[in-house]
C-alpha cells in the first residue's frame, strides 16, 4: 500500500512540472518603438525633477532608438529653449516636422513662436503665433503673446482684443490683466484699466501693477489713492525707483515741491541719470526758486536725452527768472524745433 502510494505521488509531481514547463513563456524582446518610449518617459520624470542634462541624454538615446517616436523631439525642444540655445531648438523642431511629427502642432508653432520672440524676428514670431491660434482657437497664451506684439507695434485695439481672447480662453494671469490695463490707459480708458490692474493686484502684488494703477488714479484727479499705490509699490520693492518718480510727481501736482524733490533724490539715488526724475526735480526746484539746482538736473536730463523737447523749454523759463534772456531764447529756439508749440510761442513773444 505503501509501494503504491509512493508510486502516485511520483507520477502526480512528475504531472505538475510537466504542466509547469508547459506554462512557461520566453520573454519577448521589446521593439525599438517600446525601447524609445520607456527611454522618454524616464526622461521626462528626470525633467520634471530638475535634471535636464540626464534629461537630453536620455532623449538622444530615445532618438536614436526610434526616430519616427515624435514625443522625444518635443521635450527636447523645451528643454533646448529654456537653455536659451536657440539655433538647437528651431533644428530640433524642424527636425520633428520633417519626421512626420503630428502630435500637439498648436505647442510646436507655439515654442516656434517663443523662440522667434527671442531672437527678435517679429514676423516669423507673429506668423507662428497665428498658425498656432488656427490649429487650437482656445489657445490663451497664444493670444496673449501676440496682444504683446500687438502693442509694441502701436495697435492697441487689436491688442485688447487678443489680450480679452486670452483671458477668456483660460490665460486669467496677472501679466495678462497688466498688459490689458496698459492696453485700456493708451485708448484713454482709465476706468477700465483701473479695473484690470486691480484685478492683476489681486493675482500678484507685484511693485509695478500698483505702480500701473496708480499712475490711472493720478490721471483721473484721484491723487490720494495714487499716492497710497505707489507707496504700496516701495513697500513691496524699495528699489522699484519708478514709483519713487511717481509719487513725486504727485506731490509736486498738490504744490508739494520739497516732499517732492526728496522722492525725485531717492529715485536718483537708486537710478542715477533716470532722466525723467531729473528733469521732475529740475522743475520742482524751478517752483520753489532753486534756479541754479534746476538749471544743473536739467542740464543732466538734456545731455542723458537730447531731443526732449520739454525740457529745453523749462530750462528756458528757469533761465528767464535768471535775467539770462539769450539764454531762455535759445532754449526755447531749440523746443520749438523739436515740436514744442508752447515754447515756439514763448519765442515769438519776446525775440524782441
Amino acid at each position: 500500500m505503501k509501494k503504491q502510494f509512493i508510486f502516485f505521488l511520483m507520477v502526480f509531481l512528475g504531472l505538475a512540472c510537466a504542466n509547469a514547463q508547459d506554462t512557461l513563456k520566453v520573454e519577448a524582446k521589446p521593439t525599438d518603438r517600446e525601447v524609445s518610449k520607456r527611454l522618454y518617459n524616464e526622461s521626462l520624470e528626470l525633467y520634471r525633477t530638475g535634471n535636464s542634462e540626464m534629461a537630453m541624454q536620455m532623449l538622444g538615446k530615445s532618438i536614436d532608438k526610434d526616430a519616427t517616436f515624435t514625443e522625444s523631439y518635443l521635450l527636447k525642444a523645451r528643454i533646448q529653449y529654456e537653455r536659451h540655445d536657440y539655433p538647437a531648438t528651431e533644428n530640433t523642431l524642424k527636425t520633428y516636422l520633417a519626421s512626420g511629427g503630428t502630435r500637439a502642432m498648436d505647442t510646436v508653432w507655439f515654442l516656434f513662436a517663443k523662440m522667434y520672440s527671442e531672437t527678435s524676428k517679429v514676423a516669423e514670431e507673429k506668423d507662428a503665433l497665428n498658425k498656432c491660434i488656427e490649429l487650437n482657437p482656445a489657445y490663451g497664451e497664444a493670444y496673449y503673446t501676440r496682444g504683446i506684439i500687438d502693442f509694441e507695434q502701436g495697435d492697441y485695439e487689436v491688442a485688447l482684443a487678443d489680450m480679452t481672447r486670452a483671458i477668456d480662453n483660460g490665460y486669467a494671469t496677472a501679466p495678462a490683466y497688466n498688459d490689458r490695463g496698459s492696453c485700456q490707459r493708451m485708448l484713454g480708458n482709465y476706468d477700465a484699466a483701473i479695473d484690470d490692474y486691480t484685478r492683476a493686484i489681486e493675482r500678484e502684488g507685484k511693485a509695478m501693477y500698483y505702480c500701473n494703477r496708480a499712475s490711472m488714479h493720478a490721471k483721473v484727479g484721484q491723487n490720494e489713492n495714487a499716492i497710497s499705490d505707489y507707496t504700496q509699490a516701495i513697500v513691496t520693492d524699495g528699489q522699484y525707483y519708478k514709483a519713487y518718480n511717481g509719487r513725486g510727481v504727485v506731490k509736486a501736482n498738490q504744490e508739494k515741491y520739497e516732499d517732492a524733490i526728496s522722492d525725485f533724490t531717492v529715485c536718483l539715488d537708486i537710478e542715477p541719470g533716470y532722466t525723467s526724475a531729473l528733469s521732475n526735480r529740475g522743475i520742482a526746484y524751478y517752483k520753489i526758486h532753486e534756479y541754479t539746482k534746476s538749471v544743473d538736473d536739467l542740464d543732466a536730463a538734456i545731455r542723458a536725452e537730447p531731443h526732449n523737447g520739454n525740457t529745453y523749454m523749462y530750462r528756458g523759463n528757469v533761465k528767464e527768472m535768471m535775467r539770462d534772456k539769450q539764454g531762455a531764447l535759445d532754449d526755447w529756439k531749440k523746443a520749438s524745433s523739436l515740436g514744442i508749440k508752447t515754447a515756439d510761442k514763448y519765442f515769438k513773444d519776446n525775440c524782441n
